[in-house]
């Protein structure tokens, strides 16, 4: 048969215009004329068995596609489930691991895996039907072997890598949430290539790195594998079948294969005249095949547009528990973070009365003028109600400012703030001290057993220096990039508007977050960070420039240590009280000191020190970490809290001989905890957060002196502390962000 039915007809007359290919036997391949009617019996019911086995199955032009998606969703699916009861820890608590909850859970996941997976098997598709086309061009112009090597190369490696990208992702995500209680984001990518270069000073662990690892290995072999059975088995060869085929089938017009699956041909047309029936059927083919654009094109839309934006809408009408447990990180990236639940708004009404609602979060006892009912910026400008202690200040002589932040210096290591009595146990019974010289100066203060902070230390900047609640992130601070334009008022305003110097100094890197450019442009005359550090060090303390990083390890990858940064820091006082002294005895104004200052050595890991402290004598803490698993890591955080601690000891010996302290008030405070006996260090939230601290003030607190105060605070309440003892400017001084002074 060389025709169809229809044009049999015109054959004899003249050239077709509309010729159809002759369409396939279906039974030529298994009719025999001459067999038996059981022989037919037993081939088709062993073709019936066939049906279902494997070598049937990845016959079926769809096989490549079923193959995707089994593989990937099996991926993320396992992997989800291993993750499952740690994102119910970092979201909910134990209550909520319940059945309704994993199958939540779990569903709203698979949806938007399924998703992902059918953007993934698109891009398959593409790349899949691009090298066909590409192969076939060159098979005509080269040896077909070169080319088919050159096509499963270009397969396996396409391959491996979209898996890997698609995957990684979201395995890093599910990593973050079991291991530091975060997610993936770009943002989180974008902050580790800002700070690559402080990425080997991280304090990281070592089973942290070692997981990594693992898991990027274990990514690595199954992205392998994938590639691997892409480029062997052609049956996984996208190409040949697309999701449109299925309306296709119904819709286009076909002939059957052998298989007995519809071929789809396309019309020809050729010179010459047909008879008006075959116009006829020449038009509807026409409409026919618009029907087969519009509705392969409905098939397309749907995937890819339609069912993803259901998944979107399922997501964030679900519970932020569950939206967050099924979160596909991939996805999520790709949609720009629609699928994380929609922040709700708080509606805030009045209280007190006919006042604004800012003033319940604002305390009584601070007087000050609103800039607007619905805005917490305000001019602050004074106080009112009772002490918790005095500080003796005079306006004639107002007093130097120190407020020096310590690196990691929790609570707990005060064996003063703890008490004698060790309620949890913390010194294991034993009179151990792990910061003798901060107990002995908080006895003579006042020390602050009840004060929380921020982690990390940019975080925890933005509270102590400028009274913040610190920007919710896990990934930017307030400072980070350096925030140029942002006007900011806090501690460096505040004393700058009464007339003081403002000094910033610390021995570490201030490149992080950009400091370097946030603290000059906001408040800070003077800046001094590692490199000022380095250059001091050698100009007047002779050091050799091989000695900070030779084998007198002055210097590690964060900065100078605390002794040498200590001691430059006094040399400091040391000058500027001389020239305040040489100043009023000419009848000038004093011009009084505003300094901050930040230690970095007990930074982790914990295990870089001066060579000297290395050799010298040291307490024995083993009492503290014998038996732990961690019990080397504890001891390497003790020994370095104790460097720090006999430092800042000496520090303020000195600058008690030379008459400075006299002079000068002293808040010490840690920047935030640390948690060495954790897996991961900085997850442990008391540790982490709760933090030592104290104001000096020798000479001044008369009776409060020795005082301990139990009350709960922040770290920005320093700053309505500091304005309430040394007083306000005439004209006050703004809080949050606002206009310039006026």
């Amino acid at each position: 048969m060389e025709s169809l039915s229809l044009l049999a007809g015109l054959r004899g007359q003249q050239s077709t215009r509309c010729r159809f290919p002759e369409p396939h036997n279906v039974d030529a391949d298994n009719f025999t004329t001459n067999g038996a009617p059981e022989s037919k019996n037993t081939r088709r019911s062993s073709q019936s068995r066939e049906f279902w086995g494997l070598a049937h199955l990845s016959a079926l032009p769809w096989f490549g596609w079923l193959f995707v998606y089994t593989y990937v969703l099996l991926c993320f699916s396992t992997t989800r489930c291993l993750a499952l009861g740690a994102l119910v820890e970092m979201y909910g608590s134990p209550q909520d691991y319940t059945m309704g909850f994993k199958t939540s859970a779990l569903g709203l996941g698979l949806m938007e895996d399924f998703v992902c997976t059918t953007y993934f098997a698109t891009t398959l598709w593409a790349f899949d039907e691009l090298k066909r086309r590409v192969t076939g061009q060159l098979s005509t112009k080269d040896s077909g072997v070169s080319t088919g090597v050159a096509g499963n190369a270009a397969t396996f490696v396409v391959s491996w890598l979209l898996f890997v990208v698609m995957m990684a992702p979201f395995v890093s995500d599910l990593m973050l949430v079991a291991y530091r209680n975060m997610r993936f984001t770009d943002e989180l990518v974008a902050a580790l290539l800002r700070e690559r270069h402080h990425l080997n000073a991280a304090p990281i662990s070592t089973e942290e790195i070692q997981r990594g690892y693992e898991a990027a290995t274990v990514l690595v072999i199954v992205a392998a594998a994938f590639g691997f059975v892409r480029t062997t088995a052609s049956c996984t060869d996208l190409s040949s079948w697309n999701p449109t085929h299925l309306v296709a089938e119904y819709l286009g017009p076909r002939t059957h294969s052998a298989v007995g699956g519809p071929k789809y041909v396309e019309l020809t047309l050729e010179d010459g005249a047909v008879d008006e029936e075959s116009e006829n059927k020449l038009n509807a083919s026409g409409t026919d095949r618009r029907k087969l654009v519009y509705s392969q094109a409905v098939v397309v839309f749907v995937g890819l547009v339609a069912f993803p934006a259901v998944v979107v809408a399922i997501s964030n009408a679900c519970s932020p528990l569950v939206a967050y447990s099924g979160l596909n990180a991939t996805l999520d990236e790709i949609f720009g973070h629609a699928l994380q639940p929609t922040p709700t708004e708080a509606l805030l009404t009045g209280v007190k009365g006919d006042q604004p609602w800012v003033e319940m979060y604002i305390h009584p006892t601070e007087q000050h003028e609103l800039f607007g009912n619905d805005t917490l910026y305000r001019r602050t400008t004074g106080f009112q109600g009772s002490l918790a202690f005095e500080v003796d200040v005079s306006t004639d002589n107002p007093p130097n400012v120190l407020v020096i932040g310590v690196e990691s210096f929790r609570f707990q290591d005060s064996r003063y703030l703890v008490g004698e009595e060790d309620p949890s146990n913390l010194f294991k019974g034993t009179n151990l001290t792990i910061t003798p010289n901060f107990d002995r100066w908080a006895k003579r203060g006042v020390a602050l057993r009840n004060i929380w902070s921020s982690n990390p230390t940019s975080r925890s900047l933005e509270s102590l220096l400028f009274a913040q609640v610190p920007y919710d992130s896990a990934t930017k601070t307030g400072i980070t990039g350096g925030r140029k334009d942002t006007k900011l008022a806090g501690l460096p305003q505040l004393f700058d508007a009464k007339g003081y110097e403002t000094f910033f100094t610390t021995g570490s890197s201030i490149t992080l977050d950009k400091w370097n450019v946030f603290l000059p442009s906001h408040g800070y005359q003077e800046v001094w960070e590692a490199k000022a550090m380095l250059t001091l060090g050698e100009k007047h303390l002779k050091i050799r420039r091989h000695q900070w990083f030779g084998p007198e390890h002055l210097a590690f990858n964060w900065g100078v240590h605390d002794d040498l940064s200590f001691r430059l820091l006094g040399d400091l006082l040391r000058q500027k009280t001389k020239k305040q002294k040489q100043r009023v005895a000419k009848g000038k104004p004093k011009k009084p000191l505003f300094l901050t200052h930040y230690t970095i050595s007990s930074h982790g890991p914990f295990k870089a020190r001066p060579t000297w402290y290395a050799k010298a004598a040291k307490p024995d803490f083993s009492a503290l970490c014998e038996g732990h698993e961690r019990a080397a890591e504890i001891k390497n955080y003790l020994e370095m809290r104790y460097f720090t601690d006999m430092e800042l000891g000496k520090f303020m010996d000195r600058m008690e001989k030379g008459g400075i302290l006299n002079d000068t008030i002293v808040v010490i405070m840690g920047d935030h905890g640390q948690a060495p006996e954790a897996e991961i260090m900085n997850t442990h939230e008391e540790s982490v957060t709760r933090v030592a601290g104290a104001i000096i003030a020798e000479g001044r607190l008369g009776k409060y002196a020795g005082a301990i105060i139990d009350d709960a605070a922040e770290q920005y309440d320093i700053l309505n502390t500091l304005a309430d003892i040394t007083g306000l400017p005439e004209r006050g001084v703004c809080a949050k962000w606002c206009r310039p002074f006026a």
